[in-house]
């Protein structure tokens, strides 16, 4: 049996733009708005409602690199487009994400353009600019990005492995889409957890994350599971009242710091 000394992070994911390929770090800074670089960069279409992998899966084999200054945007079979922060205009647009508002800064007309390209439809490319902000529904005090709702996603190892046994799907971790992955702790224990500290990070632990179609979408794929798995494994083993099923626990840094693969992760309240 585990116990809570062995539990520590055994990965660390970043989406630059939202619903593109992850990145895997070794460490990142968690800002105010999340983990640094996370979904920072929204695609939508032209009158500002926001384009997901789950409409558009194309998204998901997007691979945006960031780098200091900008972002790189690559897939196979087409050119790279190099997005610098220092020439997107001066160009802010009113963008939707869940029906929440928010004030985005325009890339400019070359990422537009390339976006409209590689998916198929028109659309365009937004950034968290400077004068962008977005209130957390339910905690005004905090900020989040682009992300769904909430600033990052804890997912256990140990749970996927319990879905797994029950799923005749194969998953990957990558298919629930996590900020922060643990290791060390039994299946469906953060369900308990209330608060973590990640190093010398606080964390409060939010809510389960209800999951969606996108969890059947083959990583770097455009295919959906033909019969959406593991989103019927987890209806049937691990959903709320309304048979959402869930996956993971949406939480919020309780402020700044660096967390790193590896670290022990404390459990503050059960």
């Amino acid at each position: 049996m585990s116990t809570l000394s062995e539990v520590h992070v055994s990965a660390i994911y970043q989406y630059p733009i939202k619903s593109c390929a992850p990145v895997l770090l070794s460490r990142g800074y968690v800002d105010h708005y999340g983990l640094a670089g996370d979904r920072r960069y929204l695609v939508t279409d032209p009158e500002g409602n926001f384009l997901t992998g789950r409409k558009h899966p194309r998204l998901a084999s997007l691979l945006a690199t960031p780098f200091d200054g900008g972002l790189v945007l690559a897939v196979e079979g087409e050119a790279d487009l190099i997005l610098r922060t220092a020439d997107f205009p001066d160009d802010y647009v009113d963008v939707q994400v869940w029906r929440q508002g928010i004030f985005a800064q325009r890339c400019g007309d070359a990422a537009d353009a390339w976006m409209s390209h590689y998916l198929g439809t028109p659309a365009q490319v937004v950034h968290f600019g400077p004068l962008t902000t977005r209130a957390i529904r339910d905690v005004q005090s905090k900020e989040v990005s682009f992300a769904d709702g909430y600033p990052l996603l804890l997912a256990n190892e140990a749970s996927l492995e319990a879905v797994q046994a029950e799923c005749p799907a194969p998953l990957v971790m990558e298919q629930f889409r996590p900020n922060i992955v643990i290791r060390g702790a039994e299946a469906w224990a953060e369900d308990a957890w209330s608060a973590i500290r990640i190093g010398a990070l606080e964390f409060d632990i939010h809510s389960p994350c209800e999951r969606c179609i996108f969890t059947t979408l083959t990583p770097r794929t455009e295919h959906f599971h033909p019969m959406q798995q593991p989103l019927r494994t987890l209806i049937r083993m691990h959903s709320n009242e309304h048979k959402a099923p869930l996956f993971g626990q949406n939480i919020i840094a309780r402020g700044t710091g660096v967390i790193e693969v590896g670290t022990r992760v404390e459990i503050l309240g059960a």
